[in-house]
């Protein structure tokens, strides 16, 4: 579908999290990171899959004390339709070895493309792996592909806005939205 060239305004349909909510919680998430990484050594590494986690990431390691590196990854997860295997396009490698990593996705949704960072990256041997997503549809989500961070918990709806996309538009939006339905459908 092509979309008309209108505000971004005019495409949501409601706010589903404010960009205050997701403010709040985003100190609470550092906060819930930093207790479980010590203050030492070289730190942690983070690993956003791009490129819907990076508006997000950006806004989370500002909040982290500690020393953090950043260790780039690319996954094309939709590469048609919702139900293509992610297939990982770039990734850290050896930059991980025997360090403690954060996986930061946007959203956990069928679950499909963290396991795959998952297997991936534990090929390199981190020290530890955990993950964290801003976003999780507990509906959908399977368990073994559980999130060690989650930001909220959001019914099954499209959502757009704080990075999270509809052909690579509305990752601007400050919001997490929901889309109007004729816009996607």
């Amino acid at each position: 579908m092509t979309l008309k060239h209108t505000t971004m305004e005019a495409d949501i349909d409601r706010i589903l999290i404010s960009r205050q909510q997701i403010s709040q919680r985003l100190d609470e998430m550092a906060r819930e990171i930093a207790a479980v990484y010590p203050l030492k050594g070289e730190g942690l590494v983070v690993v956003p899959i791009l490129a819907g986690a990076l508006i997000f990431v950006a806004d989370l390691i500002r909040r982290l004390p500690m020393r953090t590196q950043i260790g780039l990854l690319l996954v094309s997860s939709y590469s048609g339709t919702s139900g293509s295997e992610p297939r990982i396009l770039f990734a850290p490698g050896s930059q991980i070895r025997g360090r403690d990593v954060l996986i930061v996705d946007d959203i956990l949704d069928s679950g499909r493309t963290l396991q795959a960072v998952k297997v991936d990256l534990c090929r390199h041997e981190p020290a530890s792996l955990r993950s964290c997503v801003l976003l999780r549809k507990p509906g959908k989500a399977p368990p073994e592909a559980g999130a060690d961070f989650v930001g909220f918990d959001i019914e099954d709806v499209f959502v757009v806005g704080y990075g999270l996309d509809f052909n690579s538009y509305y990752r601007n939006w400050p919001d997490i939205a929901v889309l109007r339905p004729e816009l996607y459908r």
